[in-house]
């Protein structure tokens, strides 16, 4: 059995920035796909919000956290957001601009970088089982790995999360057909958003010379969707969709806060670990880069390393604003179509400027209050 000093499931973003947060451990990363830099997120993860851990230079990224730039990181700026109803439209012009990132860029600085700290990288390896007595933590794939502590960056489905009975409630399951297009009628620098009702919502974007649409279902647990491959068809003819490219779907479980982040030896960071299950990419890097600092505490003998990961990670990551929206949903549950339409139309202000890109996601949950409640 090889030992290392630490061993991090997962090598998407929230796991790769743990890791660099550990140059010179004996350090293991464990990812189940043959590739991590082609893995892909679905739509949700694509809007980055960017703030203190991120710079913008031209079409480059720097990631100031981990000290590393990220060349042509920035695949499309959207400086304008149109929301629509069932006849109505609300318009926002964003002061900053969302940006849409290269994940391929973005995945390939961060695995080049821990590498280059020595860290080994196994992938096509899917994890079975994990178990620890306090002091030591087994880890066992197709072989059997061991080390001090574990961190567990796997995803909303986490292994190590179910493995060690890290429980959260299931309160629904999001439902999203994607599909990517040589043409839609959206500008280049707007984010069109279509939200029929609390369940349903389309959206669609260009990506250099297509474009992407998506819709997304939210239904009760254990509920299934409705057709979304016809909704998906009908909204994007109405938008004069092109030739279809290529499709995809994903289905994300959303769960309750989690309530507790760690257990002795173990902890959880990125996906698995947020509220909803899921965290934007800008979240999953500032809760792998605490988790990483956190760790080299502890195996560096300290005591508080881990309650202290615990406090902090809602705080870096947004999800103290993100777990607010849980207070709006009984009555944003009671929004249908018609609604949509009246409040959109009392909302629009002609000319009026919101501050979007660095806080936009942030500020979400207070935009549709203003627009909804």
């Amino acid at each position: 059995m090889e030992r290392f000093e630490a061993i991090i499931v997962g090598a998407g973003y929230a796991g790769m920035a743990a890791a660099a947060q550990m140059p010179g451990r004996e350090l293991l990363v464990i990812e189940r796909y043959d590739s991590i830099v082609q893995k892909r997120r679905g739509s949700l993860g694509f809007l980055f919000p960017f703030g203190e851990q991120v710079e913008v230079r031209g079409n480059d990224l720097y990631l100031n956290g981990l000290e590393l730039l990220v060349e042509s990181g920035v695949r499309q700026a959207f400086r304008h957001i149109q929301i629509r109803g069932n006849r109505e439209r609300f318009d926002l012009a964003l002061r900053d601009p969302l940006l849409l990132i290269n994940e391929g860029r973005l995945k390939g600085a961060l695995l080049r970088r821990i590498r280059e700290n020595g860290t080994r990288v196994k992938v096509g390896s899917a994890v079975r089982e994990v178990d620890t007595d306090g002091r030591e933590v087994t880890v066992r794939t197709s072989t059997e790995y061991s080390s001090r502590i574990l961190l567990g960056a796997d995803g909303v489905g986490s292994v190590v999360a179910r493995s060690l009975r890290f429980r959260r409630d299931k309160l629904a399951i999001l439902f999203q057909r994607e599909v990517e297009l040589s043409h839609l009628d959206i500008p280049a620098d707007t984010l069109y958003l279509q939200i029929d009702d609390s369940r349903n919502l389309f959206f669609a974007f260009p990506v250099g010379d297509h474009f992407q649409a998506s819709v997304i279902q939210i239904v009760a647990d254990r509920e299934v969707p409705e057709d979304l491959e016809m909704k998906l068809i009908d909204k994007v003819e109405r938008l004069g969709g092109g030739r279809l490219l290529a499709g995809r779907n994903a289905v994300v479980r959303l769960f309750s806060p989690a309530s507790t982040s760690y257990r002795s030896n173990v902890l959880l960071t990125g996906d698995a670990l947020a509220t909803y299950g899921f965290a934007t990419i800008t979240g999953a890097l500032a809760m792998g880069s605490l988790a990483g600092a956190a760790i080299n505490r502890f195996l560096a003998g300290s005591h508080y390393a881990l309650p202290e990961y615990h406090d902090k990670w809602r705080k870096v990551s947004g999800h103290t604003t993100i777990e607010r929206i849980r207070y709006a949903l009984p009555i944003l549950s009671r929004i249908e179509g018609d609604r949509v339409d009246r409040i959109l139309k009392a909302a629009r202000r002609p000319g009026q400027v919101y501050a979007g890109g660095a806080n936009l996601l942030w500020h979400l949950p207070a935009i549709l209050w203003r627009l909804f409640v």
